[in-house]
């Protein structure tokens, strides 16, 4: 008996070490796994993702914090955008973004300052209602459209209604952006309303409307060609303003910035505003007693002059101070106006239709429509069963390219009936493997729950295979006993 007792505790001892060390093994397991996990996320957020849809565009917001790419023009005619924040990075590689309309403030909502350091919980529209931490560049805004009326403090811009650590550089902006509001704090920028940052490179051609809808407040009201309010470094912007500006508070408006200023109070830095061109009008009305009625080519009011500033050029700037304030001032205000259309077809350049008012002479454009290329097509890889190929197009009128898939070929035979499925699905399955690498989209993956599931099914194994080994030395006991008796 003393003898069979050894044999089953031996047994019992290396059954529990075959446990532990297996069980070790599935943690040291996950752990690899864990490791290798968090490589490969860190390599997938190093991609950039392609844009190249209006769906893939609203996809932006769901994970704000990541890096873009467009890979073609996209027309947003017809869908709504609610503005979000940004803290990424967005190439849009020379593509534009065309007829996006706004008509509603973002989630955001930021603090800013008046010139009295005043503070104002304030909302904001743009595409992007906050762009911190981000880059934007290479991107261009045709036909951009926003016309927001709200009763809080806002400020609308185009690429960004507030802006902090983060950079526009070389993107451009043509459209009309108009804001209807009157709590105390609001403006309208041509590239964005209110911040810092820096914008350079830029271009802008644009219509800014700002109409304060309530004549008993002494509101402080901003616009500017870049920014309406804040400190931003500005380099080598091109500046085509149009402004219409009716107040009945405090007007702070200029070809680059309404009002430049440092904040929070006791905010200090050393700004630069270099090499930027401004040219166009602001018209403006102030209904107010104690009249200020700041309006200037660059600035309107410098509240903090610590910054580098040198070869700006102001060209054809015309400052309009209007002393009537019966009527809200816009960019076209015709009585009896008769509107004539023109279509004009997309070719190399957008198409677009003109309105042309035959009273008074008032033109504008709207509708844009994709571009429309004379492609001549050469085949740079054949398609084959299980590969697809691509082709590439030059234009031959503007030498623009583009470069396209070619459909995988249909195999020739025809598999038997019972062997169809499987040969069809195997195809499905070579064929995504071999899916070109610049069609794939970076994608995170969920390693946390991939590592939760695999330690779940390691424990169950291990679970499995101690209970395996218990019920085989629970038979070898019964042997040893019965031959003992």
């Amino acid at each position: 008996m003393r003898k069979m007792s050894k044999v089953i505790s031996g047994f019992v001892v290396a059954l529990l070490t075959l446990v532990m060390v297996s069980m070790g093994a599935s943690v040291k397991a996950a752990e690899a796994s864990e490791e290798l996990g968090e490589k490969l996320l860190i390599s997938a957020r190093s991609a950039t993702t392609p844009i190249g849809s209006p769906e893939d565009l609203l996809e932006i917001a769901n994970s704000p914090y990541e890096a873009y790419h467009l890979v073609c023009d996209i027309d947003m005619s017809g869908i709504e955008w609610k503005p979000f924040a940004f803290h990424g990075l967005i190439n849009g590689g020379g593509y534009s973004i065309l007829n996006l309309t706004i008509a509603e403030t973002g989630d955001a909502v930021r603090e800013t300052y008046d010139g009295n350091m005043k503070v104002y919980d304030t909302k904001f529209a743009a595409l992007f209602d906050e762009l911190s931490g981000a880059n934007i560049n290479n991107l261009n805004l045709v036909n951009l459209r926003i016309d927001v009326e709200t009763d809080e403090p806002c400020f609308i811009g185009s690429f960004a209604g507030y802006m902090e650590n983060s950079t526009l550089d070389n993107c451009t902006v043509q459209g009309m952006l108009q804001l209807r509001a009157h709590d105390r704090m609001f403006g309208v920028g041509g590239l964005t309303g209110y911040g810092c940052g820096s914008v350079d490179n830029c271009h802008a051609d644009v219509t800014l409307v700002c109409i304060d809808t309530d004549a008993t407040t002494k509101d402080e009201q901003f616009m500017g060609g870049v920014c309406a309010a804040g400190y931003p470094d500005m380099h080598h912007n091109t500046i085509v303003i149009r402004g219409y500006d009716s107040d009945h508070g405090y007007v702070h408006d200029g070809g680059l910035v309404g009002m430049y200023m440092f904040y929070p109070k006791g905010t200090k830095y050393k700004g630069s505003i270099t090499g930027n061109y401004v040219s166009g009008k602001i018209t403006f009305y102030e209904d107010n007693k104690n009249r200020r009625a700041y309006c200037d080519g660059f600035i309107g009011e410098i509240m903090n002059w610590d910054f580098d500033n040198g070869s700006n050029i102001r060209k054809d700037f015309v400052r309009d101070e209007v002393f009537t304030y019966d009527i809200d001032l816009m960019p076209h205000d015709c009585a009896n106006p008769v509107w004539k259309e023109e279509v004009i077809a997309p070719g190399c350049d957008f198409g677009y239709t003109k309105r042309i008012c035959e009273t008074c002479g008032y033109e504008e454009t709207d509708h844009y429509t994709l571009k429309d290329h004379a492609y001549e097509w050469t085949v740079e890889r054949e398609a084959t069963e299980t590969q697809r190929g691509s082709r590439r197009g030059v234009c031959k009128d503007c030498g623009a390219q583009k470069t396209e898939s070619i459909p995988m070929l249909e195999p020739k035979e025809t598999p038997a009936p019972e062997k169809a499925e499987t040969e069809s699905s195997l195809e499905e399955t070579g064929a995504q493997s071999q899916e070109p690498a610049e069609s794939q989209q970076a994608e995170e993956y969920d390693w946390e729950g991939t590592q939760k599931f695999a330690i779940a099914n390691n424990f169950w194994a291990m679970l499995l295979l101690a209970l395996g080994l218990v019920g085989a030395a629970g038979v070898v006991v019964y042997v040893l006993w019965k031959k003992t008796r």
